[in-house]
């Protein structure tokens, strides 16, 4: 038994090196010695390539101001276990959490010893789901990779689906084209709940209204135009939160549909005042530094685009990384898009792209082998006309983001 909260995080991360494991029966049997609680949960079932976190966010706030209990299942969070289930914004305290883990051990126990391990992230998905059960509403689940074979797709009667994009990322485990990824996607579609979706690409549309028809229900789709229709203005920059934004709005208006009493007036203030952090997030005015996870392609494409649309104006510094499996050459290639001044760094995470790798790929771009002696120089002489970004993993950004708030404490 778990007798603080270290010992239950250190029990979960000993599970990291089982890694990404398909199929949705370990979750599941760790789901029936809980009660199934996800039979007993209402929910939002979010998957995509991008957004997933704002646009739950977006729905969960608004849900929360119309006076509902708003559960929350989103990773990763710079606050870890604790941060990534809330209910009305509220962490599930350390108790609760510690509870949650000593009710599973000894199933988990009788599973490890049947060679059947669950993995660190399907225990994750049975806390959340029996504290959310108990204690929200309605509940915004993130998928965590993919969507057919995720672990949260144990979700049988979801309110609604949606899915927020298809890009090129985790290709080793969702496929290596649009068509097979969008399939990873549109598998958490399922009857009886209406589907709401940003995705672009004509191939990937045609793969989810196929899931759709199938599962015999409707697809609202949303573009950048809906978003200025809706006259949205979010508080996180750029033109792909306002589609966030406006995914969200639409799921609400699906929600009034199904009986869920959520007023319009109340759904826009809410969406106003959202701001996660690590979304074009400005933790510091002077030096001015602005952290961002765009964390593959088509996050980096909106980042450069965000940053055109805000700073054109500035001279522009970036500290980037990524994870070893993401498309990190062309990502940088993109970055040079809008500036020369680019650092390459790594970062405490078993997945991160070392400095060798970094180096070999691009010789010519500074390769940084402290971040935090890059942020501390910044501080000590930087210059007013420039904005100092960090950008690249969510992982990253948000080991940056904690060791600014200590280094304010020292200048």
């Amino acid at each position: 038994m778990f007798a603080n909260l270290a010992q239950a995080e250190a029990f979960l991360a000993s599970r990291r090196h089982l890694g990404i494991k398909p199929g949705l029966h370990r979750v599941q049997q760790l789901l029936q010695a809980s009660g199934n609680p996800e039979r007993r949960m209402k929910s939002i079932h979010i998957a995509g390539t991008n957004g997933k976190g704002s646009t739950s966010a977006y729905l969960a706030k608004a849900i929360t101001y119309n006076g509902y209990k708003a559960g929350s299942f989103i990773s990763p969070t710079p606050g870890g276990f604790l941060e990534s289930i809330q209910v009305d914004g509220q962490w599930i305290s350390e108790k609760e959490f510690i509870a949650e883990c000593n009710a599973l051990l000894s199933t988990i126990e009788d599973m490890d010893q049947q060679d059947n391990h669950p993995s660190e992230f399907e225990i994750h998905v049975c806390i959340a789901f029996s504290y959310l059960a108990m204690h929200a509403d309605i509940s915004v689940i993130e998928a965590g990779m993919g969507g057919r074979g995720d672990a949260t797709n144990v979700l049988r009667q979801p309110l609604l689906s949606i899915i927020t994009n298809v890009g090129l990322d985790h290709q080793r485990f969702l496929g290596d084209t649009i068509e097979k990824i969008a399939e990873e996607k549109a598998g958490i579609i399922k009857a009886g709940a209406p589907v709401v979706s940003a995705v672009t690409q004509v191939e990937a549309r045609a793969v989810i209204e196929n899931q759709a028809n199938r599962a015999g229900v409707t697809i609202t789709w949303i573009d950048a135009k809906d978003a200025d229709r809706l006259h949205i203005d979010p508080q996180m920059k750029g033109a792909h939160q306002r589609v966030n934004a406006a995914l969200a709005t639409e799921a609400c208006r699906l929600l009034q549909e199904k009986g869920i009493s959520l007023g319009s007036g109340k759904v826009n203030e809410a969406i106003s005042q959202v701001q996660l952090p690590g979304r074009f997030e400005r933790v510091e005015n002077a030096p001015a530094i602005i952290l961002d996870g765009a964390h593959n392609a088509e996050g980096m494409a909106a980042f450069i685009e965000t940053v055109k649309e805000n700073h054109s104006n500035n001279r522009i510094v970036i500290l980037f990384s990524a994870f070893q499996d993401k498309p990190f050459a062309q990502m940088i290639q993109q970055l040079q898009e809008i500036t020369p001044n680019i650092a390459l760094t790594t970062f405490d995470h078993p997945r991160a792209a070392n400095l060798e790798t970094l180096s070999e790929a691009f010789p010519a771009v500074e390769v940084v082998a402290d971040w935090q002696e890059w942020v501390k120089q910044i501080y000590g002489d930087y210059q007013t006309d420039t904005i100092y970004f960090v950008t690249g993993s969510l992982h990253f950004i948000y080991q940056v983001r904690n060791y600014i708030v200590q280094i304010r404490k020292m200048w």
